[in-house]
């Protein structure tokens, strides 16, 4: 089992895009399984939804608060599966490579939420409206979340579509939206709306990052830390004098590793061409540099 999920990992291109699609597999699965042995002892229909699956009652949900998380991951029916984890893995890997994996973590549980959210209150301020919902389920607003931001990130990507040929990302990704919202996983002005709260999340977070603002950022150490222990600060070393020379070896070593990782997160946020030229340049030597140290 351990070989396949390093397989997948490797295929996905991203520990984070795998372990996701996994856990929506493994949660269908295990539904599943639990309804064919909650039928076979007298249960009917598919009872796992109720304690999974956001409900569309609010009194019911603040009963249910869980349900904000675990919907999300939770799908009725196979196809409602496949075309959720179809398109999270096209627009996950494109996402990444703009943004990180913390980035997509953040957009599928942000886009979620506030979907929920926009579920919730379309129910209690248009309970006619939304009448013959009876509950949220699927990752269809996470995945929205994740498409919108891939959208707005790289709107001029080129992607490769079978019977039409090349077309650019903005343009799949508005035609994907509109698909959902007039019936892939559509059905209920409830669910629309938390579609629309997962387009809304992944575009103001896009929108965000290319303004220069991270909102998945880390925290920062402490002050007092920083002081104690400068990040750059050489580690005390009792060796011999070939010992040293290994040491300084290793010491610039990682002061260029760290340099190219500042190079690389400014082209995560801006793009490529926001680098000036003399920072194209130091981005190629540092490349070669550090390749030519790992053979």
């Amino acid at each position: 089992m351990a070989g396949f999920i390093d397989k997948f990992q490797r295929y996905c291109g991203s520990k984070t895009l795998s372990a996701l699609i996994i856990a929506n597999i493994a949660v269908f699965l295990a539904s599943w399984a639990a309804v064919l042995a909650g039928n076979a002892m007298g249960e009917t229909g598919n009872f796992t939804m109720q304690w999974l699956c956001v409900p569309a009652s609010p009194s019911l949900f603040l009963h249910r608060i869980w349900t904000a998380a675990t919907y999300m991951v939770t799908h009725y029916d196979f196809l409602h599966l496949l075309f959720n984890m179809l398109w999270l893995f096209w627009f996950g890997r494109m996402l990444l490579t703009t943004l990180s994996e913390r980035h997509l973590l953040w957009l599928y549980v942000g886009g979620g939420l506030f979907g929920a959210l926009l579920y919730i209150l379309s129910i209690a301020t248009w309970p006619e409206g939304s009448a013959t919902a009876t509950y949220l389920c699927g990752a269809s607003a996470s995945v929205l979340s994740i498409m919108a931001a891939a959208a707005i990130r790289t709107p001029d990507l080129r992607v490769g579509l079978f019977l039409i040929g090349e077309v650019k990302l903005k343009w799949v990704a508005i035609g994907c939206i509109i698909l959902t919202f007039v019936g892939v996983g559509g059905g209920n002005s409830g669910g629309q709306a938390a579609h629309i709260g997962g387009v809304i999340f992944g575009a103001s977070f896009a929108l965000a990052t290319k303004m220069g603002f991270d909102p998945a950022k880390k925290l920062n150490i402490s002050n007092a830390e920083i002081t104690r222990k400068p990040r750059n600060a050489k580690p005390r070393m009792n060796v011999s004098r070939d010992g040293n020379a290994v040491a300084k070896a290793a010491a610039g070593r990682l002061a260029d590793s760290d340099r190219l990782d500042q190079l690389l997160d400014k082209i995560r946020m801006s793009g490529y061409p926001s680098l000036t030229a003399s920072e194209r340049n130091e981005l190629n030597a540092l490349s070669q540099r550090l390749m030519k140290d790992n053979h």
